[in-house]
């Protein structure tokens, strides 16, 4: 042990020695270290701190090196930069106000952007440039206080907060995308029409469809739809139901006995397409191949057809009828705009039939003979 601690106290007056000739700098003293110890941490670890054999100095901890963010690129207006103060102020108004009035002043650099406009931002109007610009310098481009849509929430209510659908565009997006800042031609400070400020997003609602929704074909999105934020599926003001029922309160009408399901419901879009659509009435699919979304399609094992089967509404009303069964009109009528009474009064079978209704005997749809007799009547 003593001659263990002899020969460390001798590593230390030599490596001690050689610091004093070589010199103390950092690389120098770790290469020495590195030479006479095993296991130094590298020059710039957190643990390279050097502790002579012997002592029982702790280790010191490795400084850290803070760096402050760095500042956002300052924006000057050119007068203020040029220190052009007489540009805009006097010496008798150098700390109360401006030379000419703020509109007036701003104009004699500035393009005047309201003039025959016809929708002006009340701000710009009023002449209030300040409460949107720096009037020297900002951290903003075009020396705005504030960035984004953080400028516009100093006096507007937050669009998004108006309900739990939002549309992704305004949640995502600046209000600049839509929206002039100073003055416009378009209600709302919009950059373009209603129609043509949503076919930026969603050029593909009519495409080449032949059929149009009257207000789409227009360029009314806002006749049906909210442009923020609201409470209903598709941004819609009210649910499907109340949206189509604003033009169309004749469906399904009153005094009727039957009401077709999904209009009862409301469910307009099971059937219709609300913008354009290729089939006639803005239906999805024509008819029958609509009808079988939810109805049976009894036509696939059938032996017999009615010939008039496959035009469901040319014996059916697709909202509402004030006969069963959605029926255009009552059976006998129904059945004698394509079978003439004399032909009928014809076919012995039909005797003491007079006054009854077709579908006592016959089944409507479909049969298993060709005059599409129910069971009961082929009993008879």
């Amino acid at each position: 042990m003593k001659l263990g601690h002899s020969v460390a106290l001798v590593l230390a007056v030599v490596f001690g020695g050689l610091l004093l000739t070589t010199g103390c700098s950092s690389t120098k003293r770790h290469e020495w270290l590195t030479l006479f110890f095993d296991g130094v941490p590298a020059e710039n670890s957190a643990a390279a701190t050097v502790v002579l054999p012997g002592t029982n100095a702790a280790p010191a901890k490795a400084a850290v090196i803070q760096t402050k963010p760095t500042p956002p690129p300052n924006v000057v207006h050119p007068p203020f930069a040029q220190n052009k103060c007489g540009e805009c102020h006097d010496r008798s108004t150098i700390s109360t106000g401006t030379k000419l009035p703020l509109r007036q002043l701003c104009f004699t650099c500035h393009k005047d952007f309201l003039t025959g406009r016809k929708v002006k931002h009340q701000p710009v109007d009023e002449a209030d440039c300040m409460a949107c610009h720096a009037p020297h310098q900002s951290a903003n481009k075009n020396l705005l206080l504030k960035t984004g849509k953080e400028l516009c929430l100093t006096c507007h209510d937050d669009p998004l907060a108006a309900g739990k659908v939002k549309h992704q565009a305004v949640e995502a997006g600046d209000c600049l995308d839509c929206h002039a800042p100073h003055a416009t031609d378009f209600k709302g400070l919009l950059k373009k029409s209603v129609k043509d400020t949503c076919a930026d997003c969603h050029d593909d609602i009519i495409g080449k469809k032949k059929v149009v929704h009257q207000p789409v074909g227009d360029g009314d999105c806002l006749e049906c739809h909210i442009p923020h934020a609201g409470k209903f599926k598709g941004l819609l003001k009210k649910s499907v139901k109340d949206t189509c029922a604003s033009c169309h309160d004749d469906i399904p009408g009153k005094n009727k006995k039957s009401v077709h399901q999904p209009v009862d419901d409301g469910d307009c879009l099971a059937c219709h397409n609300p913008h354009a659509t290729d089939k006639k009435a803005l239906v999805k699919k024509s008819a029958p191949t609509l009808c079988w979304d939810c109805h049976d399609n009894f036509l696939e094992k059938a032996k017999f057809k009615h010939d008039v089967v496959e035009d469901c509404l040319g014996c059916h009303k697709p909202h509402a009828s004030v006969e069963k069964t959605l029926l255009a009109k009552e059976v006998l009528k129904l059945c004698g705009d394509c079978h003439d009474d004399k032909d009928l009064k014809a076919v012995k079978g039909h005797a003491g039939a007079e006054g009854k209704s077709c579908v006592v005997c016959h089944d409507p749809h479909v049969g298993t003979d060709k005059n599409l007799l129910k069971p009961a009547a082929k009993a008879k």
